[in-house]
């Protein structure tokens, strides 16, 4: 009887491995408790990491959408080809205290709170790592722009990547560290590089999905290998006509900046040839009009591009408290996409307007040492 059970359980074993995972994750998983073990089971996501062509690996890509203020109610909507819609599928959300995300990479969130601890979390699988504390210098830190979370192409093993700013015999350095998930038990130093006081601060941290990390600094652009955790080359900023902040974006195979020509109307896309170095105006976008995209007149606090998918900038419109009245519950935004082929804008329905971000997600059956909630 027991070698007949284990035979059968073996071949549910099998033949789930031959499911889409879109399937696995929307139904297959919920029709009996038998079947979530076999799929939760982590000799079942270690095969399906062999699948990394295959649909059995990850889903189609989308939106990871938190809500910043319960943590409760995020969900992901899933960019559907057909229509060029986005299909919703709710998660519990993450808890309160593990903070907001300030990463993702491959199906897993990389998240900080106010306290600076760590982890490293998958929403659809339910499980969750925490991460020894940043090494930091400093008693405040804005590790949004710091720390990143990847996956090294060759190996698949996941990685997660921090600079900080250090005072070494009046001069200043950057120090970039790693920690290897499920290998190292704390932080490693792997780099340093001189810098100034007038050129220390660091504005952002692009990770491609590929080899290479930028790190986004007030003087250059560095490039890092995340294989082999090495500084590679820089690369110069784009000369920009205006003192706001850009943002970088990568796009497709390129990386982008977003710059402001004119306060929140319209916005220069510039991009960085990698191969020799220079940067060129790529498009230029606006003034928007919001009127007949969501039907109202804005009052805009700031402007936050967050992401290309495909040809479209999916970025979000905080409004100012003269329209939302008092914010203490939290900040009104309104997602948008614009399509810089059509020049369409568009509101983003799939998104709920209210205290809400988005970061780009895919689903992945990726595992990690579970610590019970």
């Amino acid at each position: 009887m027991i070698s007949k059970l284990l035979l059968f359980e073996d071949l549910r074993f099998h033949i789930l491995t031959f499911v889409p995972l879109n399937s696995l994750l929307h139904s297959t998983r919920y029709v009996c408790k038998s079947w979530a073990a076999t799929i939760r089971n982590s000799q079942f996501v270690e095969v399906c990491k062999h699948h990394e062509r295959s649909q059995l690996a990850r889903s189609k890509p989308g939106l990871y959408v938190q809500n910043l203020m319960t943590r409760s109610n995020s969900y992901f909507l899933e960019f559907n080809d057909s229509n060029g819609q986005f299909e919703r599928t709710y998660f519990l959300g993450t808890p309160q205290r593990m903070g907001d995300i300030i990463g993702t990479c491959d199906g897993l969130l990389l998240l900080s709170n106010f306290n600076k601890r760590i982890f490293v979390v998958n929403p659809l699988l339910k499980c969750w790592l925490r991460i020894p504390p940043f090494p930091n210098s400093q008693k405040y830190i804005q590790v949004t722009c710091r720390c990143t979370i990847v996956r090294v192409p060759r190996t698949g093993n996941f990685k997660l990547f921090f600079v900080d700013v250090r005072k070494i015999h009046n001069s200043f350095q950057y120090v970039f560290y790693v920690h290897r998930i499920g290998i190292d038990r704390s932080w490693t130093v792997i780099a340093r590089q001189e810098t100034s006081l007038q050129q220390h601060y660091l504005w952002q941290t692009l990770y491609t999905g590929g080899n290479d990390i930028y790190w986004i600094t007030k003087k250059e652009v560095i490039v890092m290998d995340v294989d082999r955790e090495i500084i590679i080359r820089g690369y110069p900023l784009p000369h920009l006509p205006n003192s706001l902040i850009p943002k970088y974006l990568w796009m497709g195979n390129r990386l982008s900046c977003i710059a402001s020509k004119e306060f929140y109307r319209t916005y220069q896309i510039f991009i960085l040839d990698l191969d020799s170095g220079k940067w060129s105006l790529y498009h230029e976008m606006g003034p928007f009009d919001y009127v007949s995209a969501c039907g109202q007149e804005l009052q805009i606090l700031f402007v936050a591009f967050r992401l290309w998918i495909n040809d479209q900038i999916i970025f979000k419109v905080a409004l100012s408290k003269n329209l939302i009245g008092d914010i203490s519950s939290g900040q009104k935004n309104i997602h948008f996409g614009y399509n810089v082929k059509t020049r369409q804008l568009t509101m983003n329905e799939g998104i709920d307007v209210g205290d809400f971000d988005v970061w780009f997600h895919i689903n992945s059956l990726v595992s990690l040492p579970s610590t019970p909630t």
